[in-house]
Order: structure tokens, then sequence, then C-alpha cells
């Protein structure tokens, strides 16, 4: 195969690639099924295509904004700290394997306390974007002011890390503070109003 024909067979992929995101876009936002499956079908996208879901609210947004035009070449956002990330957790599997055997049950709660602190945050910040989309949801925006938000968040914020410092003082050793802060989630989830 000569490089003529790699080009083409390339930019067929690309283009079924397109196609494939547009039409998944038209299909949740117009189509007629319910929210959950429109998820479902969404996150399946996700997994295949390697989508982080928000990244598809994103998608979603600007293809209702500016069309589908804008969603095909939209540049790939690169995290602040991607290169950092990454040599910093090639370095964690390098040392996982030095770590003393009396460690690793610290180093799995650890790990445990890490999984549940970034599942609040996420769900914190799920939180956020629901609020505006339910209080921007009309016709019209129904105020300039944004400030509702960025208050809102930081209010969430301070409360979580205002009870992680609370756990963090009470518990001396990593399984403790992993259980409580676990304990506390609970809480959480059961005494905090469902959004929807």
């Amino acid at each position: 195969m000569n490089d003529r024909q790699k080009q083409i067979e390339e930019v067929s992929r690309e283009i079924d690639k397109a196609e494939r995101l547009l039409k998944i876009l038209l299909r949740i936002l117009n189509g007629s099924e319910e929210a959950p499956r429109k998820r479902k079908r969404l996150l399946k996208y996700c997994r295949k295509w390697g989508f982080d879901e928000s990244e598809m609210w994103a998608k979603l947004a600007l293809y209702r904004q500016i069309g589908p035009v804008d969603v095909l070449f939209d540049i790939e956002q690169v995290g602040h700290f991607a290169d950092k990330q990454q040599r910093l957790r090639q370095r964690i599997i390098a040392l996982i394997g030095r770590l003393p055997q009396e460690s690793l049950d610290d180093f799995r709660s650890l790990l445990d306390f890490r999984r549940f602190f970034l599942e609040r945050l996420e769900y914190v910040s799920d939180l956020l974007v629901y609020f505006f989309l339910e209080r921007e949801k009309g016709l019209w925006r129904e105020s300039q002011d944004s400030s509702v938000y960025t208050n809102y968040f930081n209010h969430k914020l301070f409360r979580e890390f205002n009870a992680i410092n609370e756990i963090v003082a009470g518990s001396p050793d990593i399984a403790q503070l992993r259980n409580r802060y676990q304990s506390w989630l609970l809480d959480q989830a059961l005494d905090e109003e469902a959004p929807v």
C-alpha cells in the first residue's frame, strides 16, 4: 500500500469518526428517548471512543450553540498538568514495587480515600453543572450575574474541605481517615436533597 492509499484510508476513518460523533450528538439532542436511555447511549459511545462524559456535554452544548461544523474542528483540550502527572504516575508505579509489606494496607486505604474524595469532588462539580442547567433552562437568561454559581461552588467546596479537615484532625492513621470519610460520605448521600 502506498502513501497515497494510506492517506485516503486515514481521511476515510476520520470522516467515519466525525459522522458517528454527529449522529450521536443529534440523536441525544433531538431524539425521543428518555433521559436514562440517552445517557446510557452517551456512556457507551464514551467508553468505545475514549471520551469523558463531561467532554461530550461540552460537545452537545457546542453543537447546540454553533452547529455541527465547529464540533468537528473542536480542539482537543490538554490538561495543565498532563506531562507532570504522567511522569508522577510513572514514578508511582515504580515505587509501589518498593513498598514494604507492612505499608501495603495503608497504601490501599490511601487509594480508597483518594477515590472517595475524587468521586465526591466530581459529584459536587456535577451538582454545579446541574444547578446551572436547571436554573438557565428557560427560553431566556434569568440573569447575567453568574456569581450565584461561583458562590454555590465556593460554599460547597468550603464545606467539603472543612469536613475533611475535621476528619483528618481526629484520625491518627490512614485507615481511620478512610473509614471516617466514607462514613461522612454515606451520611451526605442520605441527608442531601436529591437534585433530580
